[in-house]
């Protein structure tokens, strides 16, 4: 059993992916605003709004984003601007600006901060969802699969289990019991981590974790996980 890590292929889009991301929208025309941050919703886990730049540097201090799109033309701080002071202190974030056919040569100066990417207005869906794709390709191109034996393998980002290219079901708490097991892949999980992991304060029997231990044993071998006696139980990483 190994880490290693793989190019991320999209298929047209990859919606899948942009679902598991938290998007920063800029913008400071309401009607604007409201129309593409409810297009965004559609597609991504989380949408942060900022009505400025001001607010948006705000906002990224205290969320965690995996992408930012702004509107370049905006008061106080144009997206230029924003996207300048990002850059000082985070180089890898995705930043993508939003602009008119006027704002060329202010884009031709953006490629100097560090954007990576620009969506021309009126927004068109296809456009934007294009350049996601293209962006991402670039920024985010390896992703995390953790490979087992037999031909399993986890994919960290979509946190989706495969048997030689086949999806395998697993319910909510087996899905939380592997992905505990991965994350501490070097580690004895005790019995007490395991618990309050995926039942957190709720009672739990004995056999209410052995038949949770046992169910995901079923699908992915039940030599992977190993029984520590006295200590708990472990990923057998040695294959």
């Amino acid at each position: 059993m190994r880490l290693i890590f793989d190019i991320i292929y999209f298929m047209k889009y990859n919606l899948q992916l942009l679902k598991k991301l938290t998007i920063l929208f800029v913008e400071d025309e309401a009607i604007i605003r409201m129309q593409i941050a409810d297009t965004l919703k559609v597609f991504f886990n989380e949408v942060i709004v900022a009505n400025n730049g001001h607010e948006a540097l705000q906002l990224l201090s205290k969320n965690n984003v995996d992408i930012i799109l702004s509107d370049i033309k905006m008061p106080m701080i144009t997206g230029l601007d924003l996207a300048t002071k990002i850059r000082l202190s985070n180089n890898s974030i995705p930043i993508i600006l939003l602009s008119s056919y006027s704002d060329q040569d202010t884009l031709l100066k953006a490629v100097n901060v560090g954007i990576d990417g620009y969506v021309l207005k009126p927004v068109q869906l296809d456009d934007l969802l294009q350049t996601f794709e293209n962006v991402l390709k670039r920024k985010i191109p390896i992703r995390r699969i953790f490979t087992f034996a037999d031909g399993l393998a986890y994919n960290m980002l979509t946190e989706e289990l495969y048997k030689n290219g086949e999806l395998i079901d697993l319910g909510k708490k087996e899905r939380m019991l592997l992905k505990l097991f991965i994350d501490n892949h070097e580690k004895t999980l005790t019995k007490d981590e395991i618990v309050s992991y995926i039942w957190e304060l709720d009672e739990v029997t004995e056999s209410a974790l052995k038949n949770l231990l046992n169910r995901l044993r079923s699908k992915i071998g039940f030599d992977i996980i190993l029984s520590v006696k006295g200590n708990g139980w472990r990923l057998n990483t040695t294959r």
